[in-house]
């Protein structure tokens, strides 16, 4: 069983390769990179440190010291720049509110620092441990802040291109597996290892033909809109936009003070 793992997962390594190699020539040929520069450094880091990690493995082998160590370093990498990614996106997503993206990252710079706690706190002095946990921590992260603007965006009717939905979906839907996936491996630590690999590498391959499909076409970067209202059409949507904000603010007030609502 181990055997047969082992050889469906080079081929899918090998698949995996082949599909970012293609994402990342599709960057560079419709000019793409400029409006992600961030997620193009994504996809190039994982693609290098994918290879470095198959020269490691051939030469150290899977169950190594060495390879553990350096494997679990070039995750963390490719975590932070998947968390960058991520941080592009949303900011694509909020770019004509520079207000509301100035809240935005400010949760995304807290979530980290929480997520650096917690990895410390849960490890309990076990290093393996506090790195699966900070994994963990951070992909749940991830999913959190893209469930949540996508549901700001949608609540405000916020306009967003397809690309950068697609590319939010993508990272929810691989934060969310792997948070799944960590949560399993913590308790099966050297059972569950092989197969934790087979099936990250399924999820990840859902997420780069997802975002392939995504950036098909060239993209255009948003830039935050700077022209005002005139005063006519700006005294028929403020009243509009003031009366979502005060219901909003009445939803929260619910939640957070119902003895408030109670008396």
């Amino acid at each position: 069983m181990r055997i047969e793992i082992a050889q469906f997962q080079q081929i899918l390594w090998a698949v995996n390769s082949v599909v970012g190699l293609f994402l990342l020539v599709l960057l560079a040929v419709r000019k793409n990179y400029r409006a992600f520069p961030a997620f193009s450094f994504y996809v190039l880091v994982n693609l290098t440190l994918g290879a470095l990690a198959l020269l490691m493995y051939r030469r150290w082998g899977f169950s190594s010291p060495s390879s553990r160590q350096i494997g679990w370093g070039m995750q963390g990498a490719v975590i932070c720049t998947r968390a960058l990614a991520v941080a592009e996106v949303c900011r694509h997503l909020l770019a004509r509110y520079r207000g509301i993206w100035a809240m935005a990252w400010r949760i995304l710079l807290a979530c980290a620092a929480l997520v650096l706690v917690y990895s410390i706190v849960a490890a309990r002095h076990l290093w393996e441990l506090a790195l699966l946990a900070g994994d963990r921590g951070m992909e749940l992260s991830i999913a959190a802040v893209v469930v949540g603007v996508l549901l700001f965006a949608r609540y405000y009717d916020v306009q967003a291109s397809a690309a950068d939905r697609s590319l939010a979906v993508g990272f929810c839907l691989y934060s969310c597996f792997c948070v799944l996936n960590n949560t399993i491996l913590e308790h099966y630590l050297h059972r569950y290892g092989a197969l934790w690999n087979l099936l990250g590498m399924l999820a990840f391959l859902a997420s780069l033909l997802l975002w392939t499909w995504a950036l098909r076409k060239p993209q255009t970067e948003i830039v935050p809109e700077e022209t005002l209202l005139s005063p006519v059409i700006y005294q028929t949507v403020a009243p509009q936009v003031n009366l979502r904000l005060r219901s909003l603010n009445d939803q929260l007030s619910k939640i957070w003070k119902p003895e408030v609502t109670r008396q």
